[in-house]
């Protein structure tokens, strides 16, 4: 049994050492095919980064953009209706000025 399983591991080998060699010389004889595989696999790979990837990178820069602005905004006027922004914004300076007002309250200084 043994004997019978080496020989089958052999020409299973012998079989794919056949198969590389025949690889080898498709790839020797057609290297423009090769290479125009090559780019469309890498055009493709960035096409889908860009759709992906790319996309959400936007959207996070978007966000951080968007706070940093409401940021300014809250410090800068304080006053400001931030209700064209919508409610999840409305709900954020709200929070942030409790959150400033119990600072403020906690360190002894008038409101």
């Amino acid at each position: 049994q043994l004997r019978e399983d080496l020989a089958k591991e052999k020409l299973e080998k012998e079989k794919l050492e056949e198969k590389v060699k025949e690889l080898k010389k498709t790839i020797s004889e057609h290297p423009d095919v090769l290479k125009e595989v090559t780019i469309e696999v890498v055009r493709k790979a960035v096409e889908e980064f860009k759709a992906t990837e790319g996309k959400e990178l936007e959207e996070k820069a978007s966000d951080l953009a968007s706070s940093t602005i409401i940021y300014n905004i809250f410090y800068e006027h304080p006053d400001f209706d931030f209700s064209i922004f919508g409610e999840d914004v409305v709900e954020l300076v709200q929070s942030r000025k409790e959150i400033e007002a119990s600072k403020d309250h906690g360190a002894g200084k008038s409101t």
